[in-house]
């Protein structure tokens, strides 16, 4: 295996290059680098592409514990809006997974490569297979801690799958509970609102002063994000939304 050292940011992990294999799969190319891991692209033998994660020594040395929650987790889930969890791989230099790759778009190149504008039927949307999303995470006692833009991908049907459980954890009803999830709802759908906004004033404003939202849109998002009495349930919130969508019509 052709391997090559890269010093980056002070690390010393052993980068995966071009057509560099791990057991079946070859790799293709680098995707992404975070703080915990490193992400490329491979195939199989049938050019079936895979994602393979390598997790940080760094990282593996100071909280080795934590980093195997993500495999723990995705082991749980079976179902099209997450990964499948395909296998762990170890060698003398790096460790890590593979996983399903899925096909489609990050929100983040959606909103900042592509500029597109989401208008509130495609809000209300995005937000009810969010709820999906984090109502089945829930039912297992999964908190995912990261809804974010890059971390939700939009296929061409446009059904949404949510990746990198990096940061997900077993809820516990006390540092780790079903309202961060709730939370990072509440962000993700700002950003979409924001796609649309003109900005005519100097000053800058929160959110909810600025942004041009009905009552009960503004009520909705400040509970997801704690600023009023949060929602206790994800049933709660759907309803809500679903009156949101009707007084829309």
């Amino acid at each position: 295996m052709g391997l090559h050292l890269k010093n980056k940011n002070g690390n010393l992990d052993k980068y995966y290059e071009e057509n560099d294999t791990i057991d079946i799969y070859t790799i293709q190319k680098l995707l992404g680098e975070g703080r915990y891991g490193i992400v490329y692209l491979a195939v199989d033998e049938d050019k079936n592409k895979y994602v393979v994660k390598q997790l940080k020594k760094e990282m593996i040395k100071k909280s080795k514990d934590k980093l195997f929650y993500e495999e723990l987790c995705l082991k749980k889930l079976q179902h099209p809006y997450f990964p499948k969890f395909i296998s762990r791989f170890k060698d003398k230099d790096r460790e890590g997974y593979i996983l399903e790759y899925i096909e489609g778009e990050v929100f983040e190149d959606i909103l900042r490569k592509k500029r597109y504008q989401f208008n509130r039927e495609e809000i209300y949307e995005v937000c009810g297979q969010l709820l999906d999303m984090v109502e089945i995470l829930h039912s297992c006692n999964i908190v995912h801690r990261d809804i974010r833009l890059p971390n939700i991908i939009r296929k061409d049907n446009k059904e949404l799958s949510l990746i990198d459980f990096g940061l997900a954890r077993i809820m516990d009803n006390d540092h780790y509970t079903k309202e961060i999830d709730y939370w990072y709802i509440g962000d993700f759908l700002i950003h979409l609102y924001y796609t649309t906004y003109q900005k005519v004033s100097r000053i800058d404003k929160p959110w909810f002063k600025e942004l041009d939202l009905k009552p009960e849109e503004k009520v909705f998002l400040k509970k997801l994000m704690g600023i009023e009495e949060s929602y206790e349930t994800i049933h709660e919130i759907r309803q809500q939304l679903n009156k949101i969508k009707n007084s829309n019509k």
